[in-house]
């Protein structure tokens, strides 16, 4: 019996070919998910088991006769108190690949009328005040009068408010439906409505994309379920539904800046049960069993930067010892400024490694953890013997947490893949506990961006799905056909108050340290020069480390040392002779590897290699991407994908 004064998630899942194998065993299990999921272990009403004996065995059939029996059914879905439950979730393949849901809305529905004015209960509140006999808009198309329901009868909602509504708490309460490219539907089915008189129901709706399907046109709902599943097992489907939830039902499109320094944010979903747990381990007065390590893992832009400058931050006002180390140079010295009167919190790993002796720290939090060589260094090019890296994290701190991406691995010496990072803590005797920060939130939320990112370095590409009617697309895509076009592009949004910056592939020589020479040549009659070094005396010009956050980075070309970790609003990338496009997929092209990167033997490591290097690149913009290539192919695919050009 639930003992707690909220609903808790009902958990009555399978696939359609067992619901129907098992249906008399398993609709007995429905009930009893219902009741363990009730406030008060009330039991289901006549009317929820009927349905869960007719109108899902009804689904469960046609999904059965279609041969989308590998898709799974989830009876009477609710994973948070507020959430109203969903009659079923279906979750499965869609025919074109990814993965498929759908919201199905059942009614047993065999009688009823337009909306009827003069009975107010259910209208809106202008039209019970009014009383005029007439309706608004939304309750004449939004409401359905029902005479069973109450005493007189009463105005009801129209099945497809109901499917808008599951729909939005779907997507609400699951991170996976911020990817445009999960396909999520919604539809109502009343399959006990064969009377010709009341079809009208299926020509009004208030929200068309939600279409509702009735006993006289079946062969609509087979082309609708058809068009959405294929016959593959769901399972994968099944399990994003189970583990993707929200760990806070109040999240917020709000996103995270790290820009000329870092501002406050707000903090969502899994960066939330990040900073929880880790904290609840540094406010830990005792230790049972091996030291837990913790190991943040996210793609780029998920918000693994912010999860470690908020536990610096909430560990510092604790009064704890705790320091930030980095494995890229760039963002911790960027931190390092914007972090005034805490500087001395951010340290290099051989400082941590020659100063802290064991458990000093009470909280040691190492950013970047994929760009640290294998031991730590000491100097530019030279490492200390001894220790690695990581036990020098793992042993220096009392609670020790590591930030990890390994798509941003760039050259052969940055030796921490997860996997690696995972093993050499357990052979330390330590206890990894892993955390998935699984939303990306830099590019305005964007997770159709990242996922087209993914599929397009991958060799994959996807169309880019920049709009539709109803679920807009906040991130801007663009390319151009000219560094020039670019260049006077992202001019004019940085002359308008947003910060933009051009970055580019290591495929130009790089020997100018004072960021004036114009070494960066992609086609005649256009050049700029590279970000500054470190020790110049230019000015206006920023030191390396600064380009990406000084306001007189614009004029230089940054690189993956100098943008890696950091963000700024707009970004241009200038992709080089070094990878183009074929139509096996990508090539890459040793000769125009000018980095330290074409040490590297293996060709299919160099190729991944270079993909990663411009996966950072694309991934600095928190508002909108230009990209251009070098390459008549590439710059063909651009258009070939839908991106639209500047």
């Amino acid at each position: 019996m639930a003992t707690k004064k909220t609903w808790k998630p009902l958990e009555a899942y399978w696939p359609v070919k067992e619901f129907l194998r098992d249906h008399a065993r398993l609709v007995p299990e429905i009930e009893k998910s219902y009741k363990d999921a009730h406030p008060k272990g009330e039991e289901p009403s006549p009317s929820d088991v009927t349905s869960w004996r007719e109108s899902v065995y009804w689904l469960a059939s046609l999904l059965d006769r279609l041969g989308l029996d590998q898709v799974w059914m989830f009876v009477e879905y609710r994973v948070d108190p507020n959430m109203n439950p969903i009659d079923v979730v279906l979750a499965g393949r869609h025919p074109e690949g990814g993965l498929s849901f759908g919201a199905i809305e059942l009614k047993q529905w065999s009688n009823f009328a337009r909306p009827n004015p003069s009975v107010i209960d259910g209208l809106c509140a202008s039209c019970r005040k009014a009383n005029s006999g007439t309706l608004c808009n939304e309750c004449a198309v939004g409401k359905v009068f029902m005479k069973s329901y109450g005493k007189n009868g009463q105005n009801t909602k129209h099945p497809a408010v109901q499917v808008n509504a599951n729909v939005a708490a779907l997507k609400k309460h699951h991170s996976m439906f911020d990817d445009r490219y999960v396909n999520l539907v919604g539809a109502s089915y009343l399959h006990n409505l064969k009377n010709p008189d009341l079809q009208w129901i299926r020509n009004v709706s208030p929200h068309p994309e939600f279409p509702t399907f009735t006993a006289r046109a079946p062969r609509e709902l087979e082309e609708f379920l058809g068009k959405n599943f294929s016959a593959e097992s769901g399972s994968e489907a099944a399990q994003a539904l189970l583990e993707r939830r929200r760990s806070t039902s109040t999240i917020t499109p709000e996103i995270g800046l790290i820009v000329n320094g870092h501002t406050q944010f707000s903090l969502i979903g899994k960066q939330l049960t990040a900073v929880k747990s880790v904290m609840d381990s540094v406010h830990s007065s005792s230790r049972v069993g091996p030291k837990k390590v913790f190991v943040v893992s996210g793609r780029a832009g998920s918000g693994k930067s912010l999860v470690a400058l908020t536990l610096l931050s909430q560990a510092l006002a604790a009064n704890k010892n705790a320091s930030y180390a980095s494995g890229g140079i760039a963002s911790r010295e960027t931190f390092r400024r914007g972090s005034k009167g805490h500087g001395k919190a951010f340290a290099t790993l051989n400082n941590i490694a020659n100063s802290k002796s064991v458990d000093e720290l009470d909280l040691l939090l190492c950013d970047e953890a994929h760009r640290l060589t294998e031991r730590p260094m000491s100097g530019s090019y030279s490492m200390r013997p001894g220790e690695s890296s990581v036990e020098v994290v793992v042993t220096r701190a009392k609670v020790p947490v590591f930030f990890i991406d390994g798509d941003q691995r760039l050259f052969a010496e940055e030796v921490w893949s997860p996997e690696a990072l995972t093993k050499e803590i357990q052979n330390l005797g330590a206890e990894v506990v892993p955390i998935n920060l699984d939303r990306v939130l830099r590019a305005v939320g964007s997770s159709t961006y990242d996922t087209w990112l993914q599929q397009f370095l991958s060799g994959n590409p996807l169309a880019w799905r920049p709009d539709d009617d109803f679920d807009p697309e906040p991130f801007q895509l663009y390319y151009s056909d000219h560094p020039a076009a670019m260049e006077r592009f992202l001019h004019y949004k940085n002359d308008a108050g947003e910060t933009a910056r051009m970055s580019a592939g290591l495929c130009w020589k790089w020997e100018d340290q004072s960021g004036t020479e114009p070494e960066v040549n992609p086609e005649p009659g256009w050049a700029r020069p590279w970000n500054a070094g470190d020790q110049h005396d230019t000015p206006g010009v920023p030191r390396r480390r600064f380009w990406a956050t000084e306001p007189g980075g614009f004029g230089q070309i940054g690189c993956v040392h100098t943008a890696q970790g950091l963000e700024y609003e707009w970004g241009g990338v200038i992709m080089g002779p070094d990878l183009t496009w074929t139509n096996d997929g990508w090539r890459v092209h040793r000769s125009n590897v000018l980095s330290k990167a074409s040490r590297i033997d293996s060709d299919d490591d160099l190729l991944r290699v270079v993909r990663n290097a411009y996966g950072v690149l694309m991934t600095r913009s928190i508002r909108g991407t230009v990209l251009y290539s070098v390459d008549p192919a590439t710059r063909r695919l651009f258009a070939d994908l839908g991106i639209q050009k500047v």
